[in-house]
């Protein structure tokens, strides 16, 4: 599990690098008071790329024996199967990408609730009752924060009109 761990941890500072690096030479940052179309990107690839770094520390000390084990129920001494990192990280990574590519095309509203459907029931194997609740309630949500509160321009979708 350690290893995979380390594998994920470099691969997140990498992409949280090439983002960074993206969105500076390609978008414009702008300023903290007038950001541009590239501040937010690159202050999340800033903070994935820390992150990144952050979590490959604590899998090394960990490796080491200087940080505590944490949990406390049933199993929580056991270490998870080799392949379960990788059997959610991996549809997780795709869903995202699926996502991204259906925003413009779908609408953000019909992409979200399909993205929150697939990740509730792929990645955090939800109920399909605790799914459905999920995916309606966050993506109204967030569609009227965007719409209503921020008058935010969302796509509606190539593919409706």
């Amino acid at each position: 599990m350690q290893r995979v761990e380390t594998l994920v941890a470099v691969a997140l500072t990498a992409f949280g690098l090439a983002v960074a690096y993206y969105a500076r030479e390609h978008l414009k940052l702008g300023h903290f008071i007038s950001p541009g179309a590239g501040f937010i990107p690159f202050a999340v690839g800033i903070i994935l790329a820390a992150l990144g770094v952050a979590w490959f520390v604590a899998v090394l000390l960990a490796g080491r024996g200087r940080l505590p084990e944490t949990g406390g129920g049933p199993g929580a001494d056991q270490p998870a199967p080799e392949g379960t990192m990788l059997s959610r990280f991996v549809p997780g990574v795709l869903l995202i990408v699926a996502y991204a590519w259906l925003f413009e095309r779908a609408g953000f509203f019909l992409s979200t609730l399909l993205f929150m459907v697939s990740w509730q029931k792929v990645v955090e194997r939800e109920s399909w009752l605790k799914t459905a609740l999920i995916a309606i309630l966050c993506s109204g949500a967030m569609w009227a924060l965007f719409s209503f509160l921020l008058k935010g321009v969302l796509p509606t979708g190539a593919w409706f009109g």
